[in-house]
Parts: structure tokens; sequence; C-alpha cells
């Protein structure tokens, strides 16, 4: 397939510090890279302390971009900051609408957040920071590091890591040693950095169905979707796959 002479080459090779300390590199020659990227994170505490309630014992953040959870706050739930305290050269914030039946809160740093959903929207402060409990949180314009106080206790891992593509949709990346269920048993169409297979399915049933890639090279399983407007356009995401240069997962 030629590629589009038109397409926007602002940055088309990108890294992305993973929360768990990993490199995730994409190399994506006349495509534009520069959305933001998200992190969904899940926390395991394998030596509960005594009390721990059972909800604590596996935390799930979502670390994206600093002040995108303004938007959410406002535009979701209707909502404020009610509580806003320094920690780790940062802010722990925690914000609830008088009408939503959950609350937010967050560690928000100098470039990213970590903000988790909070059950109870009246929670106090102290119970909603120990969501935060035993974690280190280290902030630079590559990403934002989630280490625990101590490995023995929790456990960090990425579930996956996101990325709009103009143009051509969302890619959502994955380690194989996780996503391994998601890879067909046959062989995929052959592209430069792996294999392609596509699969349709539907996100929920009011909604049409979307024809998704699957992506997979040695470090990585990549879903591509589209846009909204756009499900029906699996081309454009084939070219990007067959275009793609590198994409790699490290430690």
């Amino acid at each position: 397939m030629q590629k589009d002479p038109e397409r926007p080459s602002s940055s088309s090779s990108v890294e992305y510090r993973t929360p768990d300390g990993g490199q995730l590199a994409i190399d994506a020659p006349g495509y534009d890279l520069d959305e933001p990227w998200s992190a969904s994170v899940r926390i395991t505490t394998k030596r509960p302390y005594a009390g721990t309630p059972e909800g604590l014992q596996q935390r799930h953040l979502h670390v994206t971009p600093a002040g995108n959870y303004d938007l959410v706050l406002e535009r979701e739930l209707e909502g404020r900051w009610v509580n806003v305290v320094q920690a780790q050269d940062g802010y722990c914030m925690i914000g609830h609408s008088d009408t939503a039946e959950q609350g937010l809160a967050l560690w928000r740093g100098p470039w990213h957040e970590a903000a988790t959903w909070l059950p109870d929207p009246r929670m106090s402060g102290s119970d909603a920071l120990r969501y935060f409990a035993r974690l280190w949180f280290v902030d630079s314009p590559d990403g934002l590091t989630i280490r625990p106080v101590s490995a023995a206790v929790d456990s960090v891992e990425v579930l996956d890591v996101s990325k709009r593509v103009p143009e051509v949709g969302h890619l959502d990346i994955r380690r194989p040693a996780t996503a391994h269920p998601l890879v067909p048993a046959w062989s995929g169409a052959s592209v430069p950095t792996g294999e392609v297979w596509h699969e349709e399915m539907s996100p929920t049933p009011d909604l049409s169905s979307d024809v998704v890639l699957i992506h997979a090279t040695p470090s990585t399983v990549t879903t591509v979707s589209g846009e909204r407007e756009e499900t029906d356009r699996w081309e454009s995401r084939f070219e990007f796959l067959d275009q793609l240069a590198h994409l790699s997962w490290s430690d």
C-alpha cells in the first residue's frame, strides 16, 4: 500500500517510561505520535497486613498526563476537588460531587497523575489515601514510575499502555505474558515487525461491530481499534502496522 504523502509527521518515533520502569518505543515513519500516553496499573498486596480491607488487597491506578482528571471530575461527575494535600513532590487529591455514586482520588506530579475511583463518594481523606499506601511515585517528562516500598509486600504490574494515533485509531499495548489469549493459534499476515490478525467484535451490544487488528512482536501484543465514527475502516489500521518500523517493550 502507498502511504498518504499528506500525512503529518511531527513525531514519528517516541518512547515512554512505563509505570513499572520499563521502556516502550515506537517508530512509525510518517505518522503523528504526539498524542499522550496512558497506562492501566494493578497493585497487588502479596502479604496483606492484618485488617487490610479486601478492596485494598488489589488496587487499580490509571496513569495519564497531569490535569486529565480535572476534566473527568468536572464533566463526568460534575464534581470538585474537596481535599488536596502535598505528598512526595506532588499532591494527593480527592474529589466528588453531591450526586455521583463514586468518588475520585489521585496522586499528581509535575507531568503525570495516577488516579483511582473510590467506591464511596464520601470516603474520608485518610481512607482514600490508603489507595496510595506503600508506593513511591517518581515523575519525569518521560513517564511516571510507581515503585513499591517493599517488593515483598506489593507488586506493580502494568496491564496495558494506550495511545491514540490520528487517522489510525487507538493502540492498546500489552506484554505477551498477559496478552497471549488474544493471539490466535494460526499464523497471521506478515508485516515488517511481526504478524497481524483481525477480529470482528462489538464493545457493547448497542454499538456496531468493529474490526480490531491484533499485532504481535516478540515483546508486545497490540490491539488497534478505530475511532467511533470509523469502525469499518480497518484498512488504514493495517496500513499503519505495515508501515511500522519498530515497536518494543523492554524492562
